[in-house]
C-alpha cells in the first residue's frame, strides 16, 4: 500500500477499512484513474456531485501523493466540523491522519494532516507567512475540499476590520473626512449622526496617497489581538492597494485579490487539489486561491453527473402567480408538522418573517447545533440565516427545502459592490452560484430525494431574466426541467394543489421517481470548467500591482474590460479598477478613466473634480411613455408581475440603513414603470435629491426618501435636506419648470424645531402602503393580454389606481403639519 501509487490499488490495499468500503464506486475509480495521469499538475479541479464519495476520493489521493514522495499532505476543509468528519471517514478507512502541523508523523509523510482554513491562513499561522523569522512547515501536497464554501473565510483572513470604539476608528475615518465628505455630504452627515448601516467607499487617490498617515494609524496597533496580528502581517505589503470602506460598525480593508502567497508554503506546494461540487463557474479558484487558470479549465469528473439525489424544484410565484408570502409560510408550517421544513432567508431582516412561526432559528454561532438536532429526529420549520454552504442535510433531516430570496451581500465593501455591480452579469452569475450551493444542501447522496422551493419576487426574476437559469450545472438544469413540466400542471390550479403534487416526490410516487432518473439519464459533466477571462486578467493584474508594476497592471485590467463583453456596470467596475492601479504612477490619467468608469457605471466613485449634472428630459405622454417601457422589459405578463412585486419588496420601509439604497433604487425604478422620466441626482453627483421624477409637463417631483426613519417627528435636519434639494432644483432647473418636494417618513408631523417648504408633501408610511397595494394592482390589470403595450389601456389603469402623474402628489402625499 505504501509503493501504490494508484489511488485505486489504494483502496483495495487497505487492510483495516470497514465493511462498508469493500469496493469503490464507479465514480470514485473514474475520477482516480483520470487524476493519476495528470498527478503532478500544480492546480487540478475535481468536480463530482454531492453524495459521490468526495471525501474517500480525496484521501486516496493524498495517501498517492505521500506515495509518489509529494509530501507532507494536507486535507483542507471550511470549518472545524467538516475537519472532524473527514478524520473520522479516515480512522474507518483505516489511514493515519493528525491534526497537529507540527506532528513529527505528518511532516514525514506518514500521516495526513486534516485541518481548516482558518487554521491555515492567518497572521499567525502555523505554517509559516512572507517576512516572519519562524521556521516553515512545508506542504508537498494540499487538498481543498468544498472550496467554493472556503471562499468568505479567505476573504474574511485578508480583510482587517477596525470595529468602532477602536482608537484607530477615529483617525482614520478624521483622515478622510473631506474626501468622503465630496462624494456624498448627506451619507457623511448620516455618518457623523451614527445612522446606523450607512457605508462609504473611500476613494483610491486619497487611500494611496495618504499612505504614510494610514501607517502611522495602524501600525502601533499591528500586534494586538482584536483582529490585527491575524490579518496585519497578510496585507501590510499591500496595503496601499486595498479597497477600503468606512461605516457606522466598523472600517473594512481588504485587498482586491487575496494575496494567497503571503503563506508560502502554500505557494510552494507542488500539488494542489480543489475539490468542488458541480458548480459552474470556478473563477474564484484562480481570484482568490491564485490556482493556474489552464488545468482549472479542465476539470476532472466522472464519465456520467447523474448520480444526484432527487429533487423537485418549485416555484410558487410562477406556478401560482399572485400567491402571498403569508400563504406560502402558512403552507410550510402545516408541512412542518410531519417532516423537516428548512427554510434559508439571506439576512436576520428576512428570519423575522418566519420567527413567530418558526420552530428554531439559526445563525452562524449556533448552526452546527441546529444540523445536529435536525439530522437526529423531527424538528419542524427551521430558519438557517445566511448559510448557503458547508452544511448537510441528508435523508429526513430536510425534506422539504426553502430559500427565501436572493442571497445578499453582508460587509460593507460587499454591499458597495453589489450595488454598483446589481443586474451585471458577473453578479447575475454569482448570486445564481450562491442558489445553487443553497439548493444542494438538501440532497446528499444519489438515493436521497427532496422539494425545493424557490420563494420571493427578487429570487424569481432573478432565475428567468438575463438567463439566470442557464448558469446552473447541467443536472440541475436537467431537474429544473423537469420541475418545469410540473409546474406546467400546476398552473391555473389553486395553490393548495402544490401539496398533492410535492407529495409525489416525498412519498416516493413510482411515476415520479422513474422520470426523475429519466431526466438525469445521459447528463454529463462539461468538458471544460468556466473561468473568465476577466478573472484571470483581475488576478494578473494585483500581481503586476503587487510587483510595483502599476502600468502593466493598468493595462491587464484594460484587457479584464475587453472580456467584459459590453456589460457596462462591469465595465465601469473594472475601468475603477484600473484607474486605481494607473493613479499610483500617473494620478492625471486616472482620474479621465475614472470618469469613463462614471459613465458607464453611476454606482462607482466620482472623479476628484466631480461629476457634470445633466437635466432630466420632461416628456410628453405618461402613459405612452410606460407602455414602452413595459414592453420592451417584459416578455409577458406573468413577468411584469413578478418584476413590480421584485421592486414593491424593496419599497418598504426598514431602520436598516443597509436598505436605504435598495429603497432608492425602488423608487426610482417604480417612477420608470409609472412612464415618468428618473435620476437618482444625489449617488450619480453627490449633490440634489435622492430621486427626482419627470411627471411631464415641466413638472417634477423632488424626493427624498426616509425610509429607515422611526421617529414620531420630522427632525429639523430632515426637512432642511428636503429645502437644500429643491434649492438645488431651482439651481439646475429654469423657472418654466415647477416641483413639488416630497418626502417619504413615517410620519407628516414636523418637529417643533423643523419647517416644511411651501407646498411640501410628505407620503407617510401608511401612504405608502397604499400606494404599494395600487401598483400591484396596476402591474396585475394590465398583465392579462398583455394589455401593458396598448397605450389606452396603461392611461386608463394609471387614472383608475391614482398613479397618473397630475394627482400623484395629492393622492399619495399628504401636507406636512406641525402639532
Amino acid at each position: 500500500m505504501d509503493s501504490a501509487t494508484e489511488p485505486r490499488r489504494i483502496f483495495a490495499a487497505l487492510p483495516a477499512k470497514a465493511s462498508k468500503y469493500a469496493r469503490p464506486w464507479d465514480v470514485q475509480s473514474q475520477v482516480w484513474d483520470s487524476w493519476h495521469e495528470r498527478r503532478t499538475d500544480s492546480d487540478l479541479l475535481i468536480k463530482m456531485n454531492t453524495g459521490g464519495g468526495k471525501t474517500v476520493v480525496g484521501l486516496m489521493m493524498l495517501k498517492s501523493c505521500l506515495n509518489d514522495g509529494a509530501g507532507p499532505a494536507v486535507y483542507i476543509t471550511p470549518d472545524i466540523y467538516l475537519a472532524d468528519q473527514v478524520r473520522a471517514e479516515a480512522a474507518a478507512l483505516g489511514l493515519e491522519t493528525t491534526d497537529d502541523p507540527r506532528s513529527g508523523r505528518f511532516q514525514a509523510g506518514k500521516a495526513i494532516l486534516v485541518t481548516y482554513i482558518h487554521k491555515v491562513i492567518n497572521g499567525i499561522s502555523v505554517f509559516g507567512v512572507a517576512g516572519d523569522t519562524r521556521q516553515r512547515i512545508e506542504i508537498g501536497s494540499l487538498l481543498v475540499d468544498d472550496a467554493h464554501a472556503c471562499v468568505s473565510t479567505l476573504e474574511h483572513q485578508f480583510t482587517l476590520t477596525i470595529p468602532r470604539g477602536h482608537a484607530a476608528y477615529n483617525e482614520i475615518s478624521d483622515l478622510f473626512d473631506d474626501t468622503l465628505r465630496d462624494q456624498s455630504q448627506s451619507t457623511i452627515r448620516d455618518l457623523a449622526e451614527d445612522v446606523p448601516g450607512v457605508a462609504l467607499r473611500v476613494p483610491y487617490w486619497s487611500w494611496a496617497d495618504r499612505q504614510q498617515q494610514v501607517l502611522n494609524a495602524l501600525h502601533p496597533h499591528r500586534e494586538s489581538t482584536n483582529g490585527f496580528k491575524f490579518v496585519w502581517p497578510l496585507i501590510r505589503d499591500v496595503l496601499h492597494l486595498c479597497d477600503v470602506a468606512i461605516s457606522y460598525n466598523e472600517i473594512e480593508i481588504k485587498p482586491p485579490c487575496p494575496p494567497i502567497d503571503r503563506i508560502p508554503s502554500l505557494a510552494t506546494a507542488k500539488r494542489r487539489i480543489y475539490l468542488t461540487a458541480t458548480l459552474a463557474d470556478d473563477s474564484v479558484l484562480v481570484t482568490h486561491f491564485d490556482a493556474a487558470p489552464a488545468p482549472i479549465s479542465t476539470p476532472i469528473t466522472p464519465q456520467t453527473a447523474d448520480d444526484l439525489g432527487d429533487r423537485m424544484i418549485l416555484t410558487p410565484m410562477e406556478t401560482h402567480p399572485g400567491t402571498t408570502d403569508e400563504e406560502v409560510r402558512t403552507f410550510l408550517v402545516e408541512q412542518a408538522l410531519h417532516r423537516n421544513v428548512v427554510v434559508i432567508v439571506p439576512s436576520r431582516r428576512r428570519a423575522v418573517f418566519w420567527r413567530d412561526f418558526a420552530d428554531a432559528e439559526h445563525d452562524s454561532s449556533s448552526i452546527h447545533d441546529g444540523v445536529r438536532a435536525l439530522r437526529e429526529g423531527h424538528v419542524g420549520l427551521v430558519v438557517l440565516i445566511n448559510k448557503y454552504d458547508g452544511i448537510d442535510l441528508p435523508g429526513d433531516a430536510c425534506r422539504i427545502l426553502v430559500l427565501d430570496g436572493l442571497p445578499e451581500a453582508y460587509s460593507a465593501l460587499e454591499r458597495i459592490e453589489a450595488l454598483a455591480l446589481s443586474e451585471s452579469e458577473a453578479m447575475i452569475t454569482r448570486q445564481i452560484q450562491r442558489i445553487e450551493q443553497g439548493m444542494g444542501r438538501g440532497v446528499r447522496s444519489n438515493d436521497d430525494h427532496c422539494v425545493v422551493l424557490l420563494v420571493g419576487s427578487k429570487l424569481t426574476q432573478r432565475l428567468h431574466k438575463a438567463g439566470g437559469s442557464s448558469k446552473f450545472s447541467p443536472a440541475t438544469r436537467a431537474q429544473l426541467a423537469l420541475s418545469d413540466q410540473v409546474a406546467d400542471m400546476l398552473y391555473g390550479m389553486p395553490f393548495s394543489a402544490i401539496g398533492s403534487v410535492i407529495g409525489q416526490c416525498l412519498d416516493r410516487d413510482p411515476g415520479w421517481v422513474a422520470a426523475s432518473r429519466d431526466a438525469l439519464d445521459g447528463v454529463t459533466y462539461p468538458t471544460t470548467s468556466t473561468v473568465s477571462e476577466v478573472a484571470v486578467a483581475e488576478r494578473e493584474a494585483f500581481r503586476l500591482a503587487e510587483l510595483g508594476r502599476y502600468r502593466d497592471a493598468h493595462a491587464k485590467m484594460r484587457q479584464a474590460i475587453i472580456a467584459a463583453n459590453d456589460d457596462r456596470r462591469h465595465e465601469g467596475w473594472l475601468k475603477q479598477r484600473a484607474a486605481g492601479y494607473l493613479h499610483l504612477s500617473d494620478p492625471a490619467a486616472a482620474q479621465q478613466m475614472q470618469k469613463s468608469a462614471q459613465t458607464d457605471n453611476k454606482a462607482v466613485l466620482r472623479p476628484r473634480d466631480g461629476v457634470e449634472y445633466h437635466r432630466l428630459n420632461s416628456l410628453a405622454d405618461q402613459a405612452r411613455q410606460a407602455a414602452a417601457f413595459l414592453t420592451e422589459r417584459y416578455e409577458n405578463g406573468n413577468d411584469l408581475i413578478v418584476g413590480v412585486a421584485t421592486i414593491l419588496d424593496d419599497l418598504v420601509p426598514d431602520p436598516n440603513q443597509a436598505s436605504v439604497q435598495m429603497f432608492e433604487q425602488a423608487m426610482y425604478d417604480l417612477g420608470l414603470h409609472l412612464g415618468f422620466a428618473a435620476q437618482r441626482p444625489e449617488r450619480d453627483t453627490g449633490e440634489g435629491p435622492d430621486v427626482l421624477w419627470s411627471l411631464g409637463k415641466l413638472a417634477f417631483l423632488v424626493i427624498e426618501c426616509k425610509s429607515g426613519s422611526t421617529t414620531d417627528a420630522i427632525w429639523r435636519h430632515d426637512a432642511e435636506q428636503l429645502s437644500h434639494s429643491m434649492d438645488w432644483f431651482a439651481e439646475k432647473y429654469d423657472h418654466t419648470c415647477s416641483a413639488t418636494p416630497i418626502m417619504i417618513h413615517n410620519t407628516q408631523v414636523l418637529h417643533r424645531q423643523a419647517s416644511a417648504r411651501a407646498g411640501a408633501k410628505v407620503i407617510t408610511f401608511a401612504k405608502l402602503a397604499k400606494l404599494r397595494d395600487a401598483a400591484s394592482k396596476f402591474a396585475a390589470a394590465l398583465a392579462a393580454d398583455k394589455a401593458y403595450g396598448e397605450v389606452g389601456k396603461v392611461s386608463s389603469q394609471l387614472t383608475d389606481w391614482g398613479l397618473n402623474g397630475k394627482v400623484f402628489a395629492q393622492t399619495w402625499g399628504v401636507a406636512a403639519r406641525k402639532l
